[in-house]
């Protein structure tokens, strides 16, 4: 089984397909996270929370975007970690007889985008979806910043980043304030109007 990516629109990890992108004028969906933060542990209490490069090491996406002059949107998405039931982790997937070593091998010879990640998918459940939420944070221009000015990517870069992490703070507060982020009483609830207009969540 496999998937062509391309065709919705993925191109290559690498600074180069993203600067193509960039210049272009197109818009770019970026993930810095990663495959440590797609397969985080939400049994360790990771839930929402970024692992990105520290800044101190990289500012990463930052000087490409610099390049190009581009206009970085953080976008804010919560929900999706609600819709399943992690039973073992990825270290506890490793640590399986038998198993964990034959997935440490094929981890292996998996692709992956940055250094020393490693590509062990959790085992995991689906329960009941709980609503989703998103909310697209300030915009953070790069125009006038020098790709070459380490310190300004940096603090460009913490800014985003810092910009995220107050997105999904505000939304996984503000959910606490919807009566219809379960699925069932949403459906009752919409399905009262004939399915004509969605179950409203909470005031901005």
């Amino acid at each position: 089984f496999s998937v062509d990516f391309e065709k919705f629109g993925a191109v290559p990890v690498s600074p180069r397909a993203l600067l193509r992108v960039l210049k272009r004028n197109e818009s770019a969906l970026l993930y810095p996270g990663g495959v440590r933060e797609a397969f985080k542990s939400l049994k360790d209490g990771e839930k929402y929370k970024l692992f990105w490069p520290s800044a101190s090491k990289s500012s990463d996406f930052v000087p490409l975007a610099a390049k190009a002059g581009a206009t970085i949107v953080p976008v804010a998405a919560i929900g999706a970690e609600e819709g399943f039931n992690m039973l073992l982790d990825a270290d506890e997937m490793l640590e399986l007889p038998y198993f964990g070593e034959r997935l440490r091998e094929s981890a292996k010879s998996t692709p992956v985008g940055r250094p020393g990640e490693r590509f062990v998918v959790p085992l995991s459940v689906p329960q009941l979806p709980e609503r989703f939420y998103f909310l697209f944070g300030a915009q953070i221009s790069t125009a006038g910043v020098d790709a070459s000015d380490a310190e300004a990517c940096v603090a460009v870069y913490e800014a985003v980043r810092r910009e995220l992490e107050s997105c999904i703070d505000f939304l996984l507060s503000k959910r606490q304030q919807d009566p219809y982020r379960a699925l069932l009483p949403r459906a009752a609830v919409e399905a009262s109007w004939n399915w004509t207009r969605q179950a409203p969540s909470f005031t901005l």
